[in-house]
């Protein structure tokens, strides 16, 4: 007589939920100043493997080669109809020293700067067993933050043509937390954010072609956590391309003739 195998299936139960990632580095501004009294404005889509942000920026140079600017970016990912989707806004300030090379078009630059944002996220996760699917809401989380950062970059300009490599130096600090999390992992990674704060170092690459008045940029951007971290809570990776404009002195000046009668 043959043995009887007797297989005993236990229901199986996957839990399935989106990233929620809380640090999105926005597009670092180089402007690359050659005089005072230049205007510089963009705006720019960028992605990241989570995050879709749209990013407005001005930078204006004052005398004695100082530089001013001013970023803004609005992010946002995840799934808003499942309720599972983080959003934020962001704004920034940085004063700061350009330096153009006479007779080569290089230009080198030093930013430091503080800005802040907030953030909101909703929660929820999808359960799939042997009779069933259904989806299950875990609540939500509002997050502000502050952030320095000293950013220094040298680069090259031209009518056509720009690129720079810059790098930027971030403390980031998350300055109030509030978190109605329940049932799953998120709510101890949102209350690590409030622990202590949190280094970066970010070096770019920046692009730019097209007319002296207006160029197409585009941005790789790479964010590297210094020191120990207990979650991963950050984007490394950050992509943005958009319209570059530029209104300089330089750009009106004219060649003057000298077999022109005056």
């Amino acid at each position: 007589m043959k043995n009887l195998k007797i297989l005993i299936l236990f229901p199986a139960i996957l839990i399935c939920s989106c990233t929620h990632y809380y640090y999105v580095a926005n597009v670092q501004n180089v402007p690359l100043f050659r005089e005072k009294n230049e205007y510089h404005f963009s705006g720019s889509y960028g992605v990241g493997m989570y995050s879709n942000c749209f990013e407005l920026q001005a930078s204006y140079s004052l005398p004695y080669n100082i530089g001013l600017m001013a970023n803004y970016m609005n992010a946002k990912g995840g799934d808003v109809s499942e309720k599972d989707y983080g959003k934020g806004n962001y704004f920034e300030g940085a004063i700061g020293y350009y330096k153009p090379f006479e007779g080569f078009e290089g230009v080198f630059e030093i930013y430091g700067g503080i800005g802040g944002g907030k953030q909101y996220h909703e929660y929820s996760t999808t359960h799939f067993d042997q009779w069933e699917v259904y989806r299950e809401y875990n609540g939500s989380s509002d997050l502000s933050f502050s952030r320095i950062f000293l950013q220094p970059s040298f680069g090259v300009t031209f009518n056509a043509f720009d690129v720079a490599l810059s790098t930027r130096l971030n403390r980031l600090t998350f300055t109030d937390i509030n978190n109605y999390i329940t049932g799953i992992s998120d709510a101890d990674e949102v209350n690590y954010l409030l622990e202590k704060s949190h280094y970066f170092i970010e070096p770019a690459l920046t692009v730019r072609g097209g007319w002296k008045y207006v160029k197409f940029q585009f941005q790789a951007l790479y964010s590297g956590h210094i020191g120990n971290t207990e979650y991963y809570f950050y984007e490394g990776m950050h992509y943005s391309a958009g319209l570059y404009f530029t209104i300089a002195n330089r750009f009106k000046k004219t060649v003057t003739n000298p077999d022109e009668k005056h």
